[in-house]
């Protein structure tokens, strides 16, 4: 396991990449307040038009807003649109 360890560190440096694309730890990414891109999801819990719980390796992530919408979705991403007040990563 070790091994493995540092031939991911290795290519991490040698690519300039976020190492949480790899490492399955989740990523989002803010637009304004009206668009919120995750990375590194495994689902959706939970949603409506004022929040969107969506499960990830450390916990829900929370999102919440108004006007709500899962514009696009598939096993790397989930793309959300609307009026975003805040995101919470609920730790389990």
């Amino acid at each position: 396991m070790k091994h493995a360890r540092n031939v991911t560190q290795r290519i991490l440096s040698c690519a300039d990449f976020p190492g949480e694309i790899l490492t399955g730890v989740p990523v989002v990414e803010l637009k304004g307040v009206s668009e919120a891109v995750i990375l590194n999801h495994r689902g959706v819990i939970a949603y409506d038009e004022t929040e969107v719980r969506i499960a990830s390796t450390l916990g829900p992530v929370l999102v919440v807003g108004t006007g709500l919408l899962i514009r696009r979705m598939n096993r790397e991403r989930i793309v959300l649109n609307g009026s975003i007040r805040r995101v919470e990563l609920e730790l389990c």
